[in-house]
């Protein structure tokens, strides 16, 4: 079928450029009631996507418009042809200024992502996962409720009409679950838990799971969220990743190109003379352990590591070709993850100063463009004086601009599905709104 769309593409005089991508996932589904299996199923799919380039006028005036759309992998002949005018159609309605597609770099590119899930049947690897995550399936009351597995191999080839052929394999791991815990006297408490990995990681998963049974326990107990005022706020895990995302969002050439991005080049991220870390991040092609890590990126060109903040400074920006070519940049590609510097103090120590720790929230945002975060908080805990008290209710607001060059990171560095950072942050200035 590649080779049909190709030479229907080839045929049709009305397109400038294109892109195909041609995408099989096989794949293991897994779903626990308790710890009951209750239902499993494979997968095994085959899709094509089209992007199409459609050019007008000449120069300095020429322009281009582009449109996607998908092809199922038994169209007929009809059915494609109807697909490629629709998108050529609503490419040529669209009028932005002209901008190149990848061109192949040598050779075409066959890849395949390291992953421990390579060269055995998905099968056996769903057990070894099964077995770490129940592996703790209670904590002092608390246990697994329901538990969503997916484990699949992805195999990605993208030719375009400049003569761009590259192909990877790649593994993506991703679990969901519910977790209960109860008590005499106490409502019973849910927490919803997830994780992505494409390794098979029993540590990291284990740990996951002991750490959101954990959290369902500490909120049966947890007292309403007192008065916290002047307390830094420590966010730990994916929600410290969370923060770092901010960071990353600001290197991003679609955001300056749009003016939203926080910051421009040559912007001190962290301004001088702070208490925190130095912010020092990479865009990289690949993290060990996140199932984002590609080789290239969604029009296939090829990735490779770029310091994008250098001691606290944006130094360069990453992006499609699109935005980095409008603003005169040098092709970087779009980058999935990041590398984030660890800091200067351990957990411990960051832990061991007064604070306030947040554990879990209702609904968490950062916005990449004002920096505000905040969220109602779920869970979290309060640690003064000794002592260490879950809490519940409230809300946790700040703003990354008012801590600029304050927030400190730990030495300790973790995976995420976005990032190898470090596994926590102490943010010193947030507003804690306590409960009654």
């Amino acid at each position: 079928m590649l080779n049909v769309i190709q030479a229907a593409l080839r045929a049709d005089k009305r397109i400038h450029d294109w892109r195909l991508t041609e995408t099989r996932k096989r794949g293991v589904e897994w779903y626990f009631s308790g710890s009951v299996l209750d239902t499993a199923r494979s997968v095994d799919t085959l899709s094509y996507s089209i992007a199409v380039y459609v050019d007008a006028g000449e120069g300095d005036a020429r322009t281009r418009g582009a449109f996607s759309v998908s092809v199922h992998p038994t169209a007929t002949h009809a059915e494609l042809k109807a697909a490629i005018d629709r998108a050529v159609t609503a490419a040529a309605g669209m009028r932005n200024p002209w901008y190149p597609i990848p061109e192949p770099s040598g050779a075409p590119v066959h890849a395949q992502v390291a992953s421990g899930f390579s060269g055995m049947p998905l099968e056996s690897s769903m057990e070894g996962l099964r077995s770490a995550l129940y592996g703790a399936s209670t904590v002092d009351g608390a246990s697994i409720n329901s538990l969503e597995l997916f484990l699949a191999s992805h195999d990605v080839r993208i030719v375009n009409s400049r003569g761009l052929d590259v192909q990877k394999r790649s593994y993506r791991g991703f679990t969901e679950f519910i977790v209960n815990a109860s008590a005499p006297g106490k409502d019973e408490i849910e927490l919803y838990g997830d994780l992505e990995f494409s390794e098979p990681d029993d540590k990291r998963l284990r740990a996951a799971m002991i750490d959101k049974l954990t959290q369902a326990k500490d909120r049966l107990v947890a007292i309403p969220t007192p008065a916290c005022d002047g307390l830094p706020v420590l966010f730990k895990g994916p929600l410290a990743a969370d923060i770092y995302e901010y960071w990353f969002m600001a290197t991003q050439a679609q955001f300056a190109y749009d003016k939203t991005a926080p910051f421009k080049l040559g912007d001190l991220v962290g301004t001088d003379g702070g208490r925190g870390d130095a912010i020092r991040l990479k865009a990289v092609p690949v993290v060990a352990g996140s199932p984002r890590s590609t080789p290239f990126d969604p029009e296939g060109t090829a990735l490779g590591t770029v310091p994008c903040i250098t001691d606290g400074r944006l130094e360069h920006l990453v992006g499609p070709l699109k935005y980095t070519h409008y603003l005169g940049l040098p092709a970087t590609g779009d980058h999935p993850v990041f590398e984030l510097d660890a800091g200067r103090d351990s957990l411990e120590r960051l832990a061991s100063e007064p604070h306030v720790e947040a554990a879990a929230f209702s609904d968490f945002f950062v916005d990449p463009t004002t920096g505000d975060f905040g969220g109602e908080l779920r869970l979290g805990y309060r640690v003064e004086g000794g002592k260490r008290v879950p809490i519940s209710g409230g809300s946790i607001t700040g703003s990354m601009a008012d801590n600029r060059g304050e927030i400190r990171l730990s030495k300790e560095l973790d995976t995420f599905p976005g990032c190898r950072a470090p596994v926590a942050c102490l943010i010193p200035k947030a507003r804690i709104a306590s409960v009654g």
